[in-house]
């Protein structure tokens, strides 16, 4: 059995929504750094969902070119 076969996605882990770093108080290092990590996470996601999109058009321009709407 290949490594391939047995392979298998680790569990989605749930954040906990924080305020963001406009909202939280500078001096609270803790707040400070789950804001940031929540800013980042949340530009990976939005990064990610554009990659997505983006493989879908180019699918779609392959199959029904580009000038689709003629």
């Amino acid at each position: 059995m290949s490594t391939a076969e047995t392979w298998e996605y680790p569990e989605h882990k749930q954040f906990e929504r924080v305020p963001t770093l406009d909202q939280v108080d500078h001096s609270d290092q803790k707040a400070v750094y789950a804001a940031r990590s929540q800013k980042i996470r949340d530009d990976w996601v939005r990064a990610m969902e554009t990659r997505l999109i983006k493989q879908k058009l180019d699918a779609c321009y392959r199959t029904e070119g580009v000038n689709h709407c003629k």
